[in-house]
């Protein structure tokens, strides 16, 4: 008994303690509900009476977007489900900030607003979301300027940044309910926006997720289907509509670019177009002459008659070729002039009184027919014997004669009227040059009496003359037609072969030049003649390409294996005869072939590839005029030319592949 009322007590101070408690916590809830009440009255005293009619115009607005938004729910529309709440700010105090503005350009125009509470308008990349210290620097100096400061934006990096930074985030919305960041109403100043959900505040993650709808066959999609559940259609249909009815209340936010961060855009821009322009663009071209030489080769060669060596000639002997005799008479005229001349019966000569001088002490005895000369070469002759005295201490001895000019004069043309000359002077052709100022002679009167008129006759001279010049001329024809009379041979075989005389001396075997003289032919009175003769030419052709043919062969044994031929002188074939047997119809002799060697700078070479490859590496970047240099002592490189792209680029570009080469002939150079 006494126990059971022991429990009771136990009990009965259960509950007392337990209402006790329970009135308490009701105490403490209730303090902390007014505690609650006087905070936001504080704030509420806190907040100026702009921001208090803001707040009650924003609950009243408030109040016709939920019935705006329980209406569109009832009809379907998701869209709404993205604003939770939203208010009306007023315009003044928005700033609209550009794609490119810096913390400090947000900064001076947060300073232009002079309310406390002001909303930043960020479009989606801006580079003020590229990192959390920008948004860190602008709230610290939004701080510090007695600001608070809030962002409205749709970008998903910027919205996670600020909410790690504890900046409150909006989304702006139109008059239909649905966001609309870079609008504004025309008529309205207030902006309507609406705090995101902390959903939104992060950092969307790429994960894939399994979807729960059944997925759609292509009939359902035709069967019209795809309208129940492709709800994304509709709403971009709606956001479209949406859009048209608002177009004539709004208008575009154009924002214009900002001045420093353009410049440093331009600036940035040229700076890297022109290290491209210096690194990428320019060029040169190498233009490069190889060393060349003259290369020359001599064979010795046999030519065997083909009708007596026929059968060693079948076995194609080596350097041996097969030859072929050939022979021809040739005949010929020449017409001579003659140049004999003599006076006829009409012909004179002239005379006239010379006073000779002697300036010895001794006399001078002369003999009749001593000639005395004009400097014209005109010669007159004393006809009688007469000795010139000697010099006294008055002057010179002298004494006159009688003298008669000559039919021709020293040259050879006759004189004739030419013989009457003025006074002159005259001198003695028979004495030397030292001795003629010691005896000379002066006329003091005209000559007279010379009268032009001769007859021409044929003199031994002329007709040697023309057997000289008839010999001469058959030779020369002779070998003409030997070299005719080869050419047919060849014509008659076939277009294909070349047929050469074989030329040189002793190649061409002339026999004796007949000439027939008629008798009596000297000093006929004509004035011309006519001789003829002829003469029997014997000789030796090949065919050159057989010739041709060994001396190339041997020509390119010869060559250096680091150049090539470039060029070979087919007529630059020339043969010394050494040996001649008649019996055995075989000539022997030395054949020489000329070419031009170079050394080989083809690139597509391996050797001329790995020269260009080595130059490309040794001058690029370097001054042209050095790389000029470097290759002209290059043994292989007989000229270089470097042109450069632009014209006023003083190097070699860095890069190899802007270095390109062109070879040039070197044939040129060495003709």
């Amino acid at each position: 008994m006494a126990d059971k009322k022991k429990n009771q007590a136990e009990e009965e101070v259960k509950k007392k303690k337990k209402s006790q408690d329970s009135k308490s916590e009701k105490k403490g809830e209730k303090k902390r509900s007014s505690k609650d009440k006087n905070e936001k009255a504080n704030k509420k005293s806190d907040l100026s009476s702009k921001d208090q009619k803001d707040l009650k115009e924003t609950k009243e607005e408030k109040n016709k977007e939920k019935k705006k938004d329980e209406k569109k729910k009832e009809e379907g529309d998701e869209l709404v489900g993205d604003v939770d709440k939203s208010q009306l700010v007023s315009k003044k105090k928005v700033v609209y900030i550009d794609i490119d503005d810096e913390v400090t350009d947000i900064h001076d125009k947060l300073n232009s607003i002079k309310a406390k509470h002001v909303y930043i308008v960020a479009p989606k990349r801006s580079i003020l979301f590229q990192s959390v210290v920008n948004l860190k620097i602008l709230k610290r100096k939004a701080e510090e300027s007695n600001k608070i400061i809030y962002f409205i934006t749709n970008d998903s990096n910027g919205i996670y940044l600020a909410q790690r930074l504890g900046i409150q985030v909006y989304d702006k919305v139109s008059n239909e309910g649905s966001p609309s960041l870079f609008s504004s109403e025309a008529e309205d100043d207030k902006l309507r926006i609406t705090p995101l959900k902390a959903t939104v505040n992060s950092v969307e993650e790429e994960t894939p997720v399994r979807l729960k709808e059944k997925k759609l066959s292509i009939s359902e999609i035709l069967r019209g289907k795809k309208e129940s559940v492709m709800d994304v259609k509709k709403i971009k249909k709606k956001e479209k509509k949406a859009q048209k009815l608002g177009d004539n209340k709004r208008k575009m936010v154009i924002a214009a670019p900002n001045k420093h961060a353009l410049i440093g855009l331009v600036a940035t821009s040229l700076l890297i177009l022109l290290v491209i322009v210096y690194i990428a663009l320019p060029g040169v071209t190498i233009y490069i002459t190889p060393t060349a030489s003259v290369l020359e080769k001599s064979v010795n060669i046999t030519l065997a008659d083909a009708t007596r060596n026929s059968a060693e000639l079948e076995i194609n002997p080596r350097h041996t070729i097969a030859s072929y005799s050939t022979s021809v008479t040739v005949t010929q005229e020449v017409q001579h002039f003659a140049t004999g001349k003599k006076f006829s019966e009409r012909g004179a000569n002239a005379s006239g009184q010379i006073t000779i001088y002697n300036t010895t002490g001794n006399p001078w005895p002369l003999v009749g027919e001593t000639r005395f000369q004009t400097n014209e070469g005109i010669v007159y002759r004393i006809k009688d014997n007469i000795t010139v005295p000697a010099a006294t201490s008055e002057g010179p001895g002298s004494v006159e004669s009688f003298v008669i000019a000559d039919q021709v004069d020293a040259y050879g043309a006759v004189v004739g009227e030419r013989g009457n000359i003025e006074p002159t002077t005259f001198f003695l052709p028979g004495l030397k040059e030292d001795s003629r100022s010691e005896l000379y002679a002066e006329s003091f009167e005209p000559m007279s009496g010379g009268v032009t008129d001769y007859i021409t006759y044929i003199s031994a001279e002329d007709i040697e003359a023309a057997r000289e010049r008839l010999e001469d001329e058959l030779l020369k024809r002779a070998i003409d037609e030997l070299r005719n009379e080869v050419n047919e041979k060849a014509k008659a075989v076939g277009g294909d072969v070349t047929y050469k005389l074989l030329e040189g001396d002793g190649a061409i075997k002339v026999g004796d030049v007949q000439i027939g003289i008629p008798a009596n032919l000297e000093n006929r009175e004509v004035a011309d003649f006519t001789l003829s003769g002829s003469v029997d030419v014997n000789g030796v052709y090949y065919t050159e390409e057989e010739m041709v043919a060994i001396l190339r062969d041997e020509l390119m044994l010869k060559k250096s294996p680091q150049k090539e031929l470039l060029k070979i002188y087919d007529d630059s074939t020339s043969y010394r005869i050494f040996e001649w047997d008649e019996v055995t119809g075989k000539i022997k002799l030395t054949a020489t072939i000329k070419g031009i060697e170079q050394f080989n700078i083809n690139p597509e070479d391996e050797n001329g590839e790995r020269l260009l490859s080595k130059i490309r590496q040794h001058v690029a970047g370097k001054d042209i005029l050095a790389a000029e240099q470097f290759i002209q002592n290059l043994p292989e490189v007989n000229k270089v030319t470097i042109d450069s792209w632009p014209a006023w680029s003083p190097t070699i570009p860095n890069l190899p592949e802007n270095i390109d080469f062109e070879i040039r002939d070197a044939s040129s150079v060495v003709d």
